[in-house]
């Protein structure tokens, strides 16, 4: 079970507000519209992040607790992804600092090179408590259930010492930072207990 968790997890979510006033005065309605280049920035404009098979939505890209929420569970789905593809840069790519993302990383590369896949093993939130955001933290605790995965080597057996039983009701928790130059959350801590 120690190995699972170090493999998945060792293995965590002001709008402003404008002041219309009107003036006395009757004044002429601009004859030009502004320039589209003048607009404020979209989600639209945003680079993409994430993998091609599994980029990060829109919604977890906004700076709130529901941005740092969305953020938490698109990075537990990058977790599942290593099920299937075995590629762990994504972790990387989106964390700072994170330990356990680095050890899950790790982990993966390092069974991907030594001919091991995985099968099943894919972490599902089951319920998550509200977000505190300060500053540029979030902070979330949630409850996870994990379906039972198997280590399988190149040849096709599975190796029972990595391979682990369903578990249900971990408690865990995530810390995010919000990096504005990439406008998206980064995982600082991802816990399961």
């Amino acid at each position: 079970m120690t190995r699972r968790w170090t493999l998945r997890l060792a293995a965590c979510l002001v709008t402003g507000a404008a002041v219309l006033t009107g003036c006395s005065e009757k004044q002429e309605a601009a004859q030009t519209l502004p320039s589209s280049s003048s607009a404020a920035p979209t989600e639209d404009a945003l680079p993409p992040l994430g993998p091609a098979d599994l980029p990060m939505p829109a919604e977890a890209r906004t700076q709130d607790a529901a941005g740092a929420e969305a953020f938490v569970r698109y990075y537990i789905e990058l977790i599942n992804r290593t099920s299937t593809v075995m590629d762990a840069q994504p972790l990387r790519d989106l964390s700072d600092g994170c330990r356990d993302c680095d050890r899950i990383a790790d982990n993966t590369d390092a069974d991907a090179d030594a001919g091991y896949h995985y099968e099943g093993g894919d972490l599902v939130i089951k319920a998550a408590g509200s977000v505190t955001v300060t500053g540029e933290e979030a902070r979330i605790a949630f409850t996870v259930d994990q379906a039972p995965l198997m280590v399988v080597d190149a040849g096709g057996a599975r190796n029972a010492d990595l391979s682990s039983s369903a578990l249900t009701d971990l408690t865990g928790g995530a810390l995010t930072t919000w990096n504005s130059t990439r406008s998206t959350w980064l995982m600082t801590t991802l816990t399961l207990g």
